[in-house]
């Protein structure tokens, strides 16, 4: 299901869309995006999404440079780690971290989330595990294997929409710096389709509830004497 579709949806299924002129498409899709938030974050914080790669933004092929660990973390060491080439896109965050999956592609690996100062602990540790981590600092990613050259990412991003092109390089750009080449509302929308029937419901209900705000407010002024 793409934007579009998610915004016709909840026209045709509202009464008081006949005020449709005061109602933009950018607002109707804040509204689906806030309630699909509510929902989602739900069902992750119950981790629903803990043991799955199905959260539902993927990023397929986010490159990956070597940098000092000294660059990001305030610890003397020689060791040599990973960095996005570019930034990413802000990612939500539930209860337990950010609703975010880091896969090494090579290796089939599922990469786990830390913070600069747990990983410190870790490096101080005398038998060091040998798991991947990574961690999110100043928007970039890093990773503790500086031989990455890519990793895919599944999230759930704080932008409604996100263009892929951008940061995926496994995205073609079919057309180099032209700004109508990404059109928001043809883009998926993000939550699973399983909730969008109540975010439709839920959108509704605040629409319901503004349309009679509007219709008191309009009805006390037609009302009030000069």
């Amino acid at each position: 299901m793409t934007n579009r579709e998610i915004l016709s949806q909840i026209r045709e299924s509202n009464e008081f869309m006949q005020y449709d002129h005061i109602v933009t498409d950018r607002y109707l899709l804040s509204l689906a995006n806030k309630y699909g938030l509510v929902l989602f974050r739900r069902d992750f914080n119950q981790r629903k999404f803990s043991n799955t790669s199905d959260l539902p933004i993927n990023i397929f092929c986010l490159a990956m440079k070597e940098v000092p660990l000294a660059e990001c973390i305030e610890y003397k060491s020689d060791t040599v780690i990973s960095r996005s080439v570019n930034q990413i896109p802000r990612v939500e965050q539930g209860y337990y971290g950010y609703m975010m999956q880091v896969f090494d592609i090579e290796q089939g690996r599922e990469i786990q989330s830390t913070t600069p100062k747990n990983y410190i602990n870790v490096l101080q540790r005398r038998f060091k595990p040998r798991n991947l981590f990574y961690w999110i600092q100043n928007g970039y990613l890093y990773v503790n294997e500086p031989q990455l050259e890519v990793v895919r990412l599944n999230a759930m991003f704080v932008d409604y929409c996100i263009n892929p092109a951008e940061v995926d390089q496994c995205v073609t750009r079919e057309c180099e710096g032209c700004p109508d080449c990404f059109e928001p509302l043809d883009q998926p929308f993000k939550f699973p389709g399983y909730m969008v029937p109540d975010i439709i419901n839920m959108v509704n209900q605040e629409l319901g509830n503004t349309h009679q705000k509007y219709m008191k407010d309009h009805t006390d002024d037609l009302a009030t004497n000069p």
